[in-house]
């Protein structure tokens, strides 16, 4: 009986002394993910050309955005940002044309609530500091959303980070400002879109030799010369390749034919007018197929070609 007592005292301090290991109080320590993480994000501060990007830190990281980039151009603000989340490891990443990354969907439905562009960053501690980016927003467009229609019923999704989007390389940075810039461009094809979709209806469509004078063409030309110079406010930002050549002819035939300057008879040159506007009208469904998914779709599988 002794025995049972001796052996159940020596469990109970055993057991007691167990719990105070358990429970004592120990300093905090920082994990090691966090560790990963800040330097990561030292790295990609440093790779960012200060000339042309301000890196901002912010405060409260728990919403998954670590910096935010601005743009400068010439030592001027733009006015573009994008928000950036960096995700450190301290292993190589692996040698292939794309990265593969697993995301929490979470942060992928929260990318899509941004106007601005939302980068995600993969660094390697262990590669030289290599860090490729994606812009994710434009990813779910154009391949996750395609390559599996079901990703928001998961709690998390692996995507594929191209590693031609490395920073610090020339073709790199050139995308970046291609990003940064497109919220802008979204906007100007707003504007270019809203004065150039009506041109074809505010001219007439048959002309007669004799119905044609002077002021019966400055009726049409003169609010129709607004639109086209309207427009042309808006080609900063979009890209040439989308707008119609003939849309500084438009305007400078619309001009004359106001000043009375004509290069031949006034019917002519209307007609002229009238032709050039129409060319001008069709470049807004040449631009529409920027922002057309499934015109984006079919170009990345026939030629590889992402702008993410």
């Amino acid at each position: 009986m002794l025995v049972v007592i001796f052996i159940l005292s020596l469990l109970g301090a055993l057991a007691l002394r167990l719990m105070e290991l358990i429970f004592m109080a120990y300093p905090p320590k920082r994990p090691n993910s966090h560790i990963i993480d800040t330097e990561a994000c030292s790295f990609v501060t440093s790779l960012m050309p200060s000339e042309n990007w301000v890196v901002r830190d912010l405060t409260e990281r728990d919403f998954g955005i670590d910096k935010i980039f601005e743009r400068f151009e010439n030592g001027f603000a733009t006015g573009e940002l994008m928000a950036i989340q960096v995700k450190g490891t301290n292993k190589p990443l692996e040698d292939k044309p794309e990265i593969p990354f697993s995301i929490d969907t979470k942060t992928l439905l929260y990318a899509e609530m941004f106007a601005i562009p939302f980068l995600l960053i993969r660094c390697s501690l262990a590669d030289d500091g290599a860090c490729y980016f994606v812009w994710l927003q434009e990813y779910i467009r154009v391949r996750l959303n395609f390559d599996n229609s079901s990703w928001r019923k998961q709690r998390s999704n692996t995507i594929l980070i191209p590693t031609s989007n490395r920073l610090g390389d020339t073709s790199a940075e050139s995308r970046l400002i291609h990003i940064s810039r497109f919220p802008k461009m979204k906007e100007s094809w707003i504007k270019y879109y809203i004065n150039t979709c009506d041109l074809a209806y505010r001219l007439p469509n048959y002309i007669e030799d004799d119905t044609v004078t002077l002021d019966f063409a400055i009726q049409y030309v003169l609010p129709v010369l607004g639109s086209l110079e309207k427009a042309n406010n808006m080609l900063g930002l979009i890209s040439n390749h989308f707008v119609a050549t003939k849309l500084s002819q438009a305007i400078e035939l619309g001009k004359r034919i106001c000043d009375k300057e004509f290069e031949s008879e006034l019917t002519d040159s209307f007609f002229k007018f009238v032709c050039l506007c129409s060319d001008v009208r069709k470049s807004i469904d040449v631009l529409s197929l920027r922002f057309d998914v499934d015109h984006m779709r079919f170009l990345y599988e026939s030629e590889g070609m992402a702008e993410y």
